[in-house]
């Protein structure tokens, strides 16, 4: 019985490293470089999580816009992923990232931030 459940709980957790993917590495906002993102495409799920930290932080909040380009599912005449920007509005705080999720993404190519606010 004992084997069956190691059986069972190793077949689980492959599956949820097979379907999930990686996040990149943390890289500086083209604008920012204290500024930091990282990014999670996930196909499957037709969009990209991101996670934004400033290297600056201190004990209040931080607030800042981000600009993100990606492509798009959305497909050109050719067949080739279009390129579109999506604009999110990100808090951070010494705890805690901040995020957004860019729908109909297939991945993230630049974020540049604009605003950048410290409290």
């Amino acid at each position: 019985m004992k084997a069956v459940r190691n059986v069972v709980l190793t077949l689980i957790f492959l599956s949820g490293m097979l379907s999930g993917q990686a996040w990149s590495d943390w890289t500086s906002t083209s604008t920012y470089p204290e500024l930091q993102y990282r990014s999670q495409a996930l196909p499957n799920m037709r969009s990209c999580y991101l996670e934004f930290r400033d290297k600056n932080q201190g004990k209040g909040n931080t607030t800042f816009d981000v600009a993100v380009d990606y492509r798009s599912t959305a497909l050109k005449e050719n067949g080739d992923p279009s390129m579109k920007t999506d604009s999110e509005h990100i808090v951070t705080t010494h705890t805690h990232v901040g995020t957004a999720r860019i729908p109909e993404c297939l991945g993230v190519s630049e974020v540049r931030a604009s605003f950048v606010q410290r409290l």
